[in-house]
């Protein structure tokens, strides 16, 4: 789509929310007079999440997607906004499997009964963006192949530059889009559905899955990069139903107990060991294999969390075993906001949500929901969470529910607890310490590098009597309010001392008259003095009314 699908497809977008009650929000982000749109029909009602849900449904695949991706800010939206996207269904009808062969032939260069035993034409499942089919290799391994839509990706790319389009315009003229940053969610937004899209990424991410998996009871089917490409994944079919209600009131309370547990502790190894985690386990995304073991599947969303911010999340869940409040808020603050926050009314805050849980066993808390209040909480302060943060929330919610759901007397913030001494021990591991070590000397030597040239440059500064100072001064009301005081303050007290001068200066005059030059000399010098004195007490009120 070019230009001119752009224009059209703009006031659309805007005409869709405006229909299902958004009217007000519109004009509230600036765009109501700058995008053109019918009104004809709109009304503003009290909206919440239920109507976003529908006017995203109706705009299609990308806006689908962008309500998922919200229904995981909860550091941006309530829970009465979350919920209803969180319903949103990815499904789509299937496309003709003439289309499908199409594609798979073109994505592996040659023809599917040349590396194909069969394909089957009816698919597993069909989403917006992809559509599952069972096949097998000419070694008679059986996979299943997911393909990208044909003529998905202009689509998507189109109304993703809409997007960023009117976010970049909402910025420009509300200062509500401004507080929620509404670009950088987008952009946010871009680069997870970029990753979902390209199926070699979905490939490299279960592979490192796979290998760091140690739970032998939870199988991650086997990647064939070779077949895989951007638009074409090739893996391991593996065989087993999903893992729903009636399937789990078959399964054997001990049985239940056990996969409960395994799966439990995958997705906590996964976010405090390994660093690589599945960040959608919902029962529709885990088979119950036919020798009883769980089958994880579809990583299209996964998170990977770097080792300082492994560091950070578990320092964030040992200050909130220890009911320590203050530490906690340092640490949420560590995270970035997007705007200056008052610690104390953070800390404050963070201590009346911790009060809730004060009388609770972690054993009995529900970690996920847990976790989403707190993102809320900082949210209200304008602190930005990170994306692999909200996921992490995300998989603690999902694997929860489907654990209570296979174990009701189970919980996930018990096992935290259980895993926090091997996380501890982690942390303080000689390896561990000597790759921390190991990095401190690498910096410090990068650093004393420098040093001797940052020296020689600073000295010859100063021999040439050419010293530079280097200062950034955010603009803040109330600084400048302070150093126009102190500018004040000093003019005033030049304006005293010039003022002493001169008086000084008419009273030695008029002590060393001559009598030769007569007396009007006198009364000149008096009526001087009382001017000068007078202007002088009208500028010192003047300026004293400015500092106060």
């Amino acid at each position: 789509m070019g230009r001119i699908g752009t224009l059209r497809r703009a006031p659309e977008i805007v005409a869709v929310f405006a229909k299902h009650g958004f009217a007000g929000y519109i004009k509230d982000l600036g765009l109501a007079e700058k995008i053109p749109f019918t009104r004809r029909g709109v009304k503003e009602q009290n909206v919440k999440g239920e109507q976003l849900r529908r006017a995203l449904e109706e705009l299609g695949p990308t806006f689908m997607k962008l309500g998922q991706f919200l229904s995981t800010r909860t550091d941006l939206l309530p829970p009465s906004w979350t919920g209803p996207l969180a319903k949103l269904q990815n499904s789509a009808p299937a496309m003709p499997f003439e289309e499908i062969q199409k594609i798979v032939e073109a994505e592996a260069g040659q023809p599917l009964d040349e590396w194909l035993m069969y394909m089957e034409e009816m698919p597993l499942g069909a989403a917006s963006i992809g559509q599952v089919h069972r096949a097998a290799l000419k070694d008679g391994t059986e996979v299943a192949i997911k393909i990208r839509r044909p003529g998905i990706e202009p689509v998507i790319r189109n109304d993703v530059s809409i997007l960023r389009q009117l976010a970049s315009l909402a910025e420009r003229n509300s200062e509500l889009a401004r507080q929620f940053s509404l670009k950088a969610v987008i952009d946010d937004f871009a680069t997870a559905l970029g990753r979902e899209m390209n199926y070699r990424m979905e490939a490299l991410e279960a592979a490192g899955v796979r290998e760091a998996m140690k739970e032998k009871r939870i199988y991650v089917p086997e990647i064939y990069p070779e077949w895989t490409t951007e638009r074409m994944l090739v893996m391991e079919y593996v065989n087993g139903q999903p893992l729903r209600g009636d399937m789990i009131a078959g399964i054997e309370k001990e049985e239940r107990q056990q996969l409960a547990r395994a799966l439990s502790e995958t997705v906590l190894r996964q976010v405090f060991i390994d660093g690589i985690f599945h960040a959608d386990p919902h029962p529709g995304n885990l088979l119950l294999l036919q020798d009883g073991r769980l089958g994880l599947i579809d990583f299209g969303n996964t998170g990977r969390l770097s080792d300082d911010m492994k560091h950070l999340l578990s320092d964030c869940l040992f200050a909130l075993a220890d009911r320590d409040a203050a530490a906690l808020s340092m640490l949420v603050l560590e995270m970035g906001s997007r705007k200056p926050v008052d610690r104390r009314v953070l800390q404050r805050d963070i201590s009346r949500w911790m009060a809730g849980y004060m009388d609770v066993e972690l054993a009995d808390v529900k970690m996920g929901a847990m976790l989403q209040e707190l993102f809320t909480v900082a949210g209200s302060h304008h602190i930005s969470i990170p994306k692999d943060f909200v996921q992490v929330g995300q998989a603690f919610l999902k694997v929860e529910q489907t654990v209570i759901a296979l174990d009701p007397g189970s919980s996930l913030s018990g096992m935290v607890r259980d895993m926090a001494h091997e996380v501890l021990m982690g942390r303080i591991h000689p390896k561990e310490i000597m790759r921390e070590s190991r990095s401190f000397i690498r910096l410090m030597k990068m650093a004393a590098g420098k040093l001797p040239g940052i020296l020689n440059e600073t000295l010859n500064e100063w021999e040439g009597g050419q010293p530079k100072l280097k200062m950034h001064i955010t603009a803040d009301e109330n600084i400048m309010k302070r150093i126009e005081r102190m500018a004040s303050m000093i003019v005033l007290s030049v304006m005293m001392l010039a003022f002493s001068i001169v008086m000084a200066g008419i009273f030695v005059s008029m002590r060393n008259q001559s009598p030769l030059t007569g007396t009007n000399a006198i009364h000149i010098g008096m009526v001087t003095a009382l001017i000068m004195t007078i202007i002088f007490l009208v500028v010192i009120y003047l300026m004293w009314r400015k500092i106060k």
